[in-house]
């Protein structure tokens, strides 16, 4: 049960509770946050029957006269606070500012009858249950066993006085409410003291003239403030007329009270205050100092604020209190006082949320040395916020998360992204950053930046299990290939402590340099801690084609969730709760500044907080020592003529900057977002000018930052303001000299003085940059000479110097992987070539156009690249100097017009002297072959091994030339492609060894088992992998492991072969040739298969390599995985899954690849045999041997063609008679039994029984094929080639049903069914169980066998199910 006692007991029970009497210094934190509990549910209460009142719900109703509080002197007596018990005190005791909310009479109920009855009875209450005065507080706290239940607030409620029905109340009796509770404050939060006399001013209710309580007493009267206790209206209003109140002449009174605030409060002299723009406000406040009687001196703000400030009050508060109590006066403390009891109620709910913020004093010492002060928390953005927070926590917890931040310039993404970091640093983890400069070109400076930062963390614990592990695990992963990886992230040597990545090994030994780093990025990722990718872009510059949004959508293919966050500009209500925010100050006191605010800036962040800078900056809003709160001059601010844009801005407050830092700014501008530091000093060295000391001042002003050894812009709006000024007809100038006069760098950015003094500081800082061997300075002193262009040469001869540069700088580039950056300096350095270059600088030139074609090849600008190739052919000296070009050309037309590819390589070998036929019949190549046998026969191996060396330069390209057609003629015109490989042999012979060498023995190697002689094939094979490991020839690595695991997999055991495809598919993507890695990859879903692999992770190995194709975009292997992947899920029984790919391999037959339909209506006859689907088996198979070529490479899918080709050929011969079909299936039984005879009997082993048990029974041989079927079995089931084994257990119950014996035939259906299951065909089961029950549901003696059976199938569908 709550207790209610009054105000002023309230009070002194409190004091004598916390051992403060009345007399002391200061409040205890428990007083004053129970004081502060009860000033605001005094407001609230207020408010809300207010609210009640203007919404008309108390008119016309005569028995509800509304509880309007009348104003008085003091209220005080007509207060109650009423107490929790002593049990229900919190937890964490009384002395919290977080008050519970009072309840609203205005959200008591939703019925309005209720609501009316509800408040009707608490008037009734309070008019029934006022406490006695005379009470003896103390006592009533006794009950409850501790003093300390005076803390333990649940509300306060004021005693309304009885108030005539349907009166219509003026503004200006609200007022006086304000002012009546505005004395309670008072006496609140000074510890019961009575306010001053000269406080005590009244109005009459009529909204007359005000009076004033005369200060005049006699001696030794005691003042007796009117009481509204007990008092009706009328007995209020009479209180007004008593002979004791007398009207006195305002204007003597405040104009005394006026004058010693100016000096010691509001500093008026210097026109600092803060206004509203409300007209009605203004009215009020002219009406109200008309009506003030003169009188003497007294004062009346400085009195109360110093009582209370040495209770210990903060000021804010005792703001609140004095506007309360000026509400009596109109306009007393200009717009700052109050106009109605919802603006207390708001500004004591601030204090109460945000007591840092709204309520304790500022530390104007700090504040006075600092200025205005902005960091990342002041624009609020907690939604925004909370979602990057979501996204990174689930990347922790194992999901695949990507965030994005965009917006416009201005709208805080940098912010964010950095708040962001603080917690993710706060939780544990590493925040890393890198910002791409489209300005700057230097290689990967964003992902380099951010990486090299991470691997100086792991550097700091080097001897930590994580840095040593993470050591190894690189080492292992890459080997000599760290090499080009700590190119970029130079902090990476510190950690590996490895000799052999100091020596660089052959950079053109790759196939794509590019796809190399960034398959040794992902490695690097990959064993690293986990990783959170977060992006910030602007809207401006990332339109919806843009590259960057199908590469979001790309990712979002392999199972990456993308948050997105876009920021915008913010609206008014955020810049006032902004401003509020920052200025201490509540939202009605800002509210005339945040309208200018606003109305310049548009709500952009940065537009904001560069305007509140430089408002404080001038003076124009700046801190009061003597009020402890920020002051502006309105009138000042508006007739000051503002910036319209953030630009304009910046380009002012920059002018404002000595001249040394605008000269430095400049400078900094000309190279884009960030400076390495070295380079300043270079350039302070090199002009013998200050620049270090004056970036200082700028980072002081806010305009720029220093971290990491680098000098950085804060915003890119700033570095384009600081360029902008640069002269537009000077900058190219600018850009080539970088400070081209060396005393006086400010006539160039600013006009202010003329010197004709010029130094060449861009080429000096190049020769700089390649004695130091520092790619730090290289590629910005370079590109500034580009940002030059050629029109800011000095002379003629500087041209090719520049060009020369520029070469340096992209073959650097190129060591660093970064092809694009070399396209760009190689692109820059045949701009400053002169029109007689090939004459007057003809090396100069066709370097740089060769390494210009390579770098096109490799960023896929076909364009440019075959312009450069034009180019070069028009203008070389002889063949040999075009031979790059034209091998880059021809790489490149492989990739998107490939027949238009082999045609240009046989014009390039033609002009080598190596001759293609043009056609060639089976009988002549197979003479060709036979004849390189020959040739072959008298060396050895071991020889071959140790061969000499190809030393003739145009043998060694025609034989790149030839190893690069062999996959392109293969696709194109088969019956060419072992001419190709044959002319390899040939000149390897003749000629000597080259890496391509290899890649010849490794065709020829396949070419020979396919005509039948496996073992002399994989023999070669052998060699070619000998000759691979001696050479280590990375360019080849992918296709020659592709290529021998082919043939590996006839002589070894199915079940390795994939760890061989696996380091193909490493060891081409660390060659960055995708093409074979993808093809790698592809194979070792198949062999995964066809080796009986569970097709659960048949599935699994699918997705895989088609997730890896897709991310690689390799249209090559795509098909062929869509279809594979279409099978696996009508075996297991994902339907939803098959109809997808269904679609996607009818696209395939509609394309009519020659190839890819091949496999396509293998698959199909696969399926159709498997779920003995006749009619659709019998059409694929009609499909398949129309499409199949012949081929003249053996290939591992070989052998699946040719075993389910045979047992579908027998099939149709049974139930066609058609002998085609069974010469089609001898022929493929024969093609096993070669294999069986001289690969590994294990793989072929069942294939063989099988498909001649299928033939004796095509042929009625009915005892030898139950043995052969029973064989086929056998060596399944032995081998674990469980998909054979289904498949033979099915075939042989077929063979046994239609042969009479069900008995047998139910045995081997039944085995077949524990073997598909056993496989994970969940499709087939479920179909071959219905086929069973079909047939021998009602058969005699079957149901022990069938309820055997029907407990797998419930048992299959349940875990299917889940």
């Amino acid at each position: 049960m709550t207790t209610a006692i009054p105000l002023k007991h309230w009070i002194k029970g409190a004091l004598e509770s916390s051992s403060i009497g009345n007399g002391a210094a200061a409040l205890s934190p428990a007083y004053f946050a129970s004081a502060l509990r009860i000033a605001i549910d005094l407001t609230r209460q207020i408010s809300d029957v207010e609210q009640l009142s203007d919404s008309g719900l108390f008119h016309g109703i005569a028995s509800l006269p509304p509880p309007f509080p009348v104003a008085c002197i003091d209220w005080a007596d007509c207060i109650t606070v009423s107490l929790k018990p002593h049990d229900e005190i919190g937890e964490h005791g009384e002395s919290s500012l977080q008050c519970p909310s009072p309840a609203s009479l205005s959200d008591s109920t939703d019925d309005l009858d209720e609501l009316l009855d509800k408040i009707a009875q608490e008037i009734e209450n309070d008019e029934t249950e006022l406490p006695n005065e005379n009470q003896d507080s103390t006592g009533v706290m006794k009950q409850h066993g501790s003093n300390a239940s005076y803390f333990n607030v649940e509300c306060a409620r004021i005693f309304y006085c009885n108030v005539p029905a349907n009166r219509v109340e003026s503004s200006m009796e609200k007022l006086q409410r304000i002012y009546s509770l505005g004395l309670v404050f008072y006496q609140l939060f000074s510890g019961g003291e009575q306010p001053p006399v000269e406080l005590l001013v009244v109005a009459s209710p009529n909204g007359g003239n005000l009076a004033v309580v005369s200060a005049s007493l006699e001696e030794g009267e005691e003042q007796k403030p009117a009481s509204c206790s007990g008092l009706t209206y009328n007995d209020f209003a009479s209180t007004l007329n008593m002979s004791d109140v007398t009207s006195l002449d305002g204007s003597s009174l405040l104009g005394g009270i006026l004058n010693d605030v100016n000096v010691e409060h509001y500093e008026s002299n210097n026109g600092y205050h803060t206004t509203s723009s409300s007209n009605k406000r203004q009215a009020l406040s002219s009406r109200s100092r008309q009506n003030v009687a003169p009188s003497t001196g007294a004062i009346i703000y400085n009195v109360p604020v110093d009582c209370l400030i040495m209770k210990g009050v903060p000021r804010r508060l005792c703001d609140v209190i004095c506007n309360m109590i000026d509400c009596i006066n109109g306009d007393f403390m200009g717009n700052e006082s109050y106009s109605g009891i919802a603006d207390v109620t708001s500004d004591l709910q601030l204090m109460l949320d945000k007591p840092s913020i709204y309520l304790h004093d500022l530390d104007v010492d700090k504040l006075s040395q600092t200025g205005l002060e902005l960091n990342d928390t002041v624009f609020e953005r907690n939604d925004e916020l909370a979602s990057l927070k979501c996204s990174y926590l689930q990347s922790i917890r194992g999901s695949a998360e990507l965030a994005i931040i965009t917006g416009m310039s201005g709208t805080g993404k940098s912010t964010m992204a950095n708040q962001l970091g603080s917690f993710i640093t706060a939780n544990g983890g590493v925040f890393l950053s890198g910002k791409f400069d489209l300005q700057q070109v230097m290689p990967y400076s964003a992902v380099a930046s951010a990486f090299n930062s991470y691997v100086d963390v792991l550097t700091r614990v080097e001897e930590s299990e994580l840095a040593m592990m993470f050591a190894s695990k690189m080492r292992m992963a890459m080997g000599a290939d760290l090499f080009y990886l700590i190119q970029v992230i130079p902090n990476l040597s510190q950690l590996i402590h490895e000799s052999s990545t100091d020596i660089p090994p052959n950079q053109d030994d790759c196939v794509d340099a590019q796809q190399r780093l960034q398959y040794l990025f992902c490695q690097f990722v990959e064993h690293g801690m986990p990783i959170f990718f977060l992006g910030a872009c602007r809207n401006d510059k990332t339109g919806s084609d843009h590259a960057f949004w199908k590469m979001i959508e790309d990712v979002g293919a392999f199972g990456f969730k993308t948050t997105l966050v876009k920021l915008n500009c913010l609206d008014k209500d955020t810049v006032t709760h902004v401003i509020s925010n920052l200025l201490h100050l509540s939202h009605r006191l800002v509210g005339s500044l945040s309208d200018i605010v606003y109305h310049k800036t548009k709500g952009n962040p940065l537009f904001v907080s560069k305007m509140l800078l430089s408002l404080n900056r001038e003076g124009l809003l700046r801190l009061s020592l003597t009020r402890n709160r920020w002051e502006w001059d309105e009138v000042k601010i508006q007739s000051r003529k503002l910036p319209d844009d953030v630009a304009t801005l910046l380009v002012h407050n920059i002018n404002a900057l000595p001249i040394d830092a605008k000269t430095a700014l400049g400078v900094l501008s000309c190279f884009g977002a960030s400076t390495a530091c070295e380079v300043i000093r270079a350039l302070e060295t090199d002009l013998d000018l200050n620049l270090i000391e004056p970036l200082n001042i700028a980072i002081v002003e806010g305009f720029v930052d220093k971290f990491d050894e680098r000098f950085c812009f804060c915003h890119d709006r700033i570095l384009e303001a600081s360029y902008s000024m640069i002269e537009a007809q000077d900058r190219c100038l600018h850009h080539m000299n970088y400070v081209p006069f060396a005393t006086d760098i400010s006539f160039l950015l600013w006009g202010t003085q003329t010197h004709s003094k010029n130094l060449l500081l861009g080429l000096s800082l190049v020769a700089l940059s390649l004695t130091a061997n520092r790619n730090s300075l290289l590629f910005p002193a370079v590109t500034q000479l580009n940002l030059g262009g050629p029109t800011a040469v000095p002379n003629a001869e500087k041209y090719y110097q520049i060009a020369y540069y520029n070469l340096i700088a992209g073959k650097r580039a190129m060591e660093l992987s970064d092809f694009s950056s070399a396209f760009s300096f190689f692109d820059h350095g045949m701009t400053f070539l002169r029109k007689k270059h090939w004459s007057d600088q003809y090396d100069l030139s066709l370097e740089l156009f060769n390494l210009a074609a390579k770098c096109a090849l490799a960023i896929k600008d076909l364009t440019s690249l075959t312009m450069i190739c034009d180019e070069l052919s028009r203008n070389a000296r002889k063949c040999e100097d075009t031979l790059n070009s034209s091998f880059v050309l021809m790489s490149a037309l492989t990739h998107s017009r490939i027949s238009e590819s082999v045609q240009f390589g046989f014009r390039v070998l033609s002009q080598l002297g190596v001759h293609i036929p043009n056609s060639s019949s089976r009988d002549e190549t197979m003479k060709l072959i036979s004849q390189t046998k020959s040739s072959l026969d008298g060396i050895s191996l071991e020889t071959l091994l140790n061969y000499r060396i190809l030393t003739d330069y145009k043998k060694d390209m025609a034989m790149k030339f030839l190893a690069k057609l062999e996959n392109s003629v293969q696709q194109t015109n088969t019956s060419l492609q072992p001419l190709v490989t044959i002319k390899i042999i040939q000149l390897t012979v003749e000629h000597g060894l080259s890496p391509m060498s290899a890649i010849g023995f490794a065709y020829f190697g396949g070419m020979l088992a396919e005509l039948g002689d496996i073992q002399e094939g994989y023999q070669y094979t052998k060699l070619a992998n000998a000759l691979l490991d001696k050479n280590h020839s990375n360019e080849i690595a992918g296709e020659l492991i592709f290529l021998s695991a082919e043939l590996r997999s006839y002589m070894e055991p199915l079940q390795v072969i994939n760890d061989c495809r696996l380091q193909g598919q490493a060891t081409a993507m660390a060659a960055g040739d995708v093409h074979w890695a993808c093809m790698n990859k592809l194979m070792c879903a198949g062999t995964l298969l066809w080796h009986g692999g569970n097709l659960s992770g048949v599935r699994e190995e699918a997705v895989s390599a088609g997730l890896f194709s897709k991310e690689h975009n390799h249209q090559t292997s795509l098909p062929y995985i869509i279809t594979f992947q279409r099978s696996i899920s009508r075996l297991i029984g994902d339907e939803d899954e098959a109809v997808n790919t269904d679609l996607l391999t009818r696209n395939v037959i509609e394309n009519k690849n020659t190839y890819q339909l091949v496999i396509v209506y293998f698959q199909k006859m696969f399926l159709s045999l498997v779920f003995n689907n006749y009619d659709d088996m019998k059409h694929s198979a009609e499909k398949f041997f129309e499409f199949n070529m012949p081929s003249w490479h053996l290939l591992s899918a070989h052998a699946g063609h040719v075993f389910i080709g045979g047992l579908v050929s027998f099939r149709i011969f049974r139930e066609t008679c058609n002998p085609l079909w069974a010469t089609r299936g001898e022929a493929f039984k024969d093609r096993i039994h070669i294999w069986r005879d001289q690969g590994y009997f294990p793989n072929f082993g069942s294939k063989s029984f099988l498909l001649e048990a299928e033939e004796f029974y095509s042929n009625g041989n009915i005892e030898r094929a139950q043995v052969l079927y029973e064989n086929a079995i056998s060596s399944a089931r032995g081998h674990k080639f469980i998909h054979e084994e289904a498949i033979a257990c099915e075939l042989a119950a077929t063979f046994y049903l239609n042969t009479g014996n069900k008995s047998m035939a139910l045995k081997y259906f039944t085995d077949a069914y524990r073997a598909y299951f056993k496989w994970g065909a969940f499709s087939k089961v479920k179909a071959l169980y219905a086929y069973m029950q079909d047939k021998f549901g009602t058969a005699e003696g079957t149901s022990a066998d069938f309820q055997s059976i029907l407990l797998n199938t419930n048992s299959l569908k349940r875990s299917h199910s889940s």
